[in-house]
């Protein structure tokens, strides 16, 4: 499949692939997947492909996600056009989750949105010194899918309801500490990885023995404090929360303030269903929260704020226009609608030891 942004190469044992589409940020388009996808069910049946790395060719962005104007183009011929770019996306997540053979993302730059689906379900993450984890989808009036849901629910405390109200990036030792990665080597040392993999060194010793020693979590630091505040059961509690916290303890309150400025830039809408997907999520699988991410992907399409916000943000510079414009006017019947089937095509989700092969 012909490809460019999306190299695929065989190196001796290992199996690599590279995002390399910097004017894009690295986003992933329906192409670079079906080519992803399509590759690895070529490696799972080479015996001689024994691990598989998936890496970026840009400094700063692993991939800054899905191509939301790939989205918005496909919209303009219709709305099932649109929806079937998210299923192709999650389709593709569960193909990873399956597979059966060791997938090693190295990260050292932004990983967000659809990156996190392309890199997080493999079995292992390596995170650079630049590594910065996000899922700012709220500001684009969406909500965190890619099955994040079920990650975020499973944070300690309420940090997962933070990070995806407010997009808010982390760090790798951030990271390790909310369980999204294990492994902490500098970008330096990647080369020697994928030089260990090409002769089939066992990947679990090689990355234990390169892992190093994980610095102080500045989140974990504060978990107490965005507990308190995120743990509320509404948004507006949360957002009267933050307000008190701004006004009544100094030592917070810049926190407080570019939290609130982050829920403030935000879709209302996308705010109160991505607290409701989140809260949904706490037991859920990836499959379950995949198949979530697809429901409300669908009214989310069909909906008034996600392709106008792509429209002005990405495509005409300027501020996206919410509607409704303020969290008093979302009722719980309006956020209620969007976790009721209107009728979409289902994922198609094989069984899992199916894996890739289907």
């Amino acid at each position: 499949m012909n490809c460019e942004e999306l190299t695929c190469e065989k190196q001796n044992r290992l199996g690599l692939v590279t995002i390399n589409a910097p004017k894009q940020r690295n986003a992933i388009n329906v192409a670079m997947r079906q080519k992803l996808i399509s590759t690895y069910k070529e490696w799972v049946e080479d015996p001689h492909i024994y691990t598989i790395i998936i890496q970026s060719e840009d400094a700063q962005f692993f991939s800054s996600g899905a191509n939301v104007k790939e989205v918005f183009e496909k919209a303009q011929i219709s709305n099932k056009a649109a929806l079937d770019c998210f299923k192709d996306e999650y389709e593709t997540i569960w193909a990873i989750e399956c597979y059966t053979k060791p997938v090693v993302a190295l990260i050292n730059g932004k990983v967000m949105g659809g990156g996190v689906g392309i890199s997080q379900y493999g079995t292992h993450i390596v995170a650079g010194e630049n590594y910065a984890w996000s899922m700012p989808e709220a500001q684009i009036g969406l909500f965190p899918d890619v099955a994040t849901t079920q990650i975020l629910a499973k944070m300690p405390g309420a940090i997962g309801t933070y990070l995806g109200l407010t997009g808010t990036s982390v760090n790798r030792y951030d990271a390790v500490y909310l369980g999204l990665l294990e492994f902490c080597i500098d970008a330096e040392k990647f080369e020697t990885i994928r030089e260990a993999i090409r002769e089939a060194e066992p990947v679990d010793r090689l990355l234990d023995d390169m892992n190093q020693t994980i610095e102080k979590s500045d989140i974990e630091a504060n978990e107490p404090l965005i507990t308190r505040v995120f743990s509320k059961p509404t948004v507006e509690e949360i957002i009267t929360a933050l307000i008190e916290v701004s006004e009544e303890e100094p030592e917070n309150k810049e926190w407080a303030l570019e939290t609130l400025a982050n829920m403030e830039a935000a879709c209302p809408l996308s705010l109160k269903v991505t607290l409701k997907a989140i809260q949904n999520a706490k037991d859920f699988s990836v499959d379950q929260a995949l198949h979530q991410d697809f429901l409300l992907a669908n009214h989310f399409i069909e909906g008034d704020n996600f392709l106008p916000a792509i429209e002005a943000k990405l495509i005409n510079k300027t501020a996206p226009i919410w509607k409704p414009a303020n969290l008093e006017d979302v009722s719980k019947e309006m956020v209620a609608q969007y976790f009721i089937s209107n009728g979409e095509v289902n994922l198609n989700l094989p069984p899992r030891e199916f894996g890739v092969d289907q």
